[in-house]
């Protein structure tokens, strides 16, 4: 029995030593979504309002529209423009009925689905005020013709392009923060009698154009004063050309083997996304995954093989495996077990079969030793499997925790 007990000190030993921890679950609060998350589900319209957009870009918007058809990287809360390719046609004027519209947004969820290029930037602002409202006035389109999709395809400056801008609303805008906020129904915030509104002061954080001036366009061309971008209308291109990865590079999508897990993509000390994204990588550069094990433990760190050696499989989606610890448990309880009657069994071999009178030791260290073995070996392979680990496999153009939804680039 003392034996037995050293063997349970050191099963104890090497587990707290694995940093296994507590066997026991512990309780998890809920999560809120992350920004990545929230960029994923709402970030996802073809039509995006780009009235957010700082004045910079939306200058170089408005310089690449002279010269032909605008190619853009559009994903989650991002878009880039890609000055270097360029789509055959020219965007002419249409005049449309001078239109205003005004739109409110009370909280994080309404920001992102409605304001998706800028949620980002503009969360801190809406948390700290309540309110974030654009007021615009369209007085046209600018839209493009005689444009022809596959010399995108063709032309090697246009890898990673996801969609061309196939139209754009035309005219002015005002971006504000604070003012009226409707509170349902109950006593004023101020005091000052039941009344259902709250109030905050109203600032303009940007604005471009004069709306009064908008109904000036003319068929030929909008009025100098209401011509700034309002509203992007995109054209995705083919997932052949989206999935084409620059020189030097191979399309990675990063993703979780587990549904409760979420992963780190890391170049050495810089965090690149969270699960599940996607990258044009660089497969010289060593990448990791890290994720969070919890309270008291050792995170999840696991090195991505040399994607060198996948590179006739690109584009691939590597997944993350965290360490199973129930399995790591389990395979010390075999092998340390199994060890032990494996020497027994040895033992009973040594001590029985030599001797006439001790055949029952010889018959149990027949029987001991191949279940000890066994055992061993079972509890060896199930240590070595729990770690945590990858798998990459060729990219199905789907992360597989994602529905429908492509990752951030």
């Amino acid at each position: 029995m003392s034996g037995l007990r050293v063997v349970n000190l050191g099963l104890v030993l090497m587990i707290a030593g694995c940093g296994g921890g507590s066997l026991a679950p512990r309780a998890k609060a809920p999560e809120m979504p992350t920004e990545q998350t929230k960029c994923k589900i709402a970030g996802g319209a073809e039509n995006p309002l780009v009235t957010e957009w700082p004045a910079s870009e939306k200058a170089n918007l408005e310089a690449r529209l002279r010269e032909g058809g605008v190619v853009v990287q559009y994903a989650g809360c991002e878009m880039k423009l890609l000055p270097q390719c360029r789509v055959r046609g020219g965007y002419g004027w249409r005049r449309t009925t001078t239109s205003t519209d005004t739109l409110e947004i009370r909280d994080a969820d309404e920001l992102y689905a409605k304001l998706p290029l800028g949620a980002v930037q503009l969360e801190g602002e809406l948390a700290r005020s309540g309110r974030i409202a654009v007021q615009t006035t369209v007085s046209g389109q600018l839209e493009l013709s005689g444009h022809d999709f596959n010399s995108v395809e063709r032309d090697p400056n246009c890898s990673g392009a996801t969609h061309v801008v196939s139209a754009l609303s035309i005219g002015a805008f005002k971006l504000r923060s604070g003012g009226t906020l409707s509170a349902g129904g109950g006593a004023s915030v101020m005091g000052a009698g039941t009344g259902a509104k709250t109030q905050s002061s109203e600032s303009v954080m940007r604005e471009a154009g004069n709306p009064t001036l908008c109904s000036d366009a003319t068929d030929q061309a909008p009025h100098a004063e209401c011509r700034s971008p309002v509203q992007m209308f995109l054209a995705p291109l083919p997932k052949t050309l989206r999935d084409r990865a620059p020189e030097g590079t191979m399309k990675v999508a990063f993703a979780t083997g587990e549904t409760d897990t979420e992963w780190e993509v890391m170049v050495g000390d810089r965090t690149l996304c969270k699960t599940p994204c996607q990258k044009f990588i660089d497969p010289v550069m060593p990448v990791s995954m890290k994720s969070d094990a919890g309270f008291l433990q050792q995170d999840h760190v696991v090195e991505v093989p040399d994607l060198r050696e996948h590179l006739a499989d690109a584009p691939l989606t590597v997944k993350g495996y965290k360490r199973k610890t129930g399995l790591l448990v389990l395979g010390i309880n075999g092998a340390t077990f199994g060890g032990v009657a494996t020497i027994a069994g040895v033992a009973f071999l040594a001590i029985g079969c030599p001797s006439d009178d001790k055949k029952g030791l010889c018959t149990a260290g027949a029987i001991t030793l191949p279940l000890g073995a066994v055992l061993t070996g079972a509890g060896i392979y199930a240590i070595v499997n729990s770690g945590s680990r990858t798998e990459i496999v060729p990219h199905t153009g789907r992360l597989p925790s994602e529905i429908g939804l492509r990752g951030r680039f």
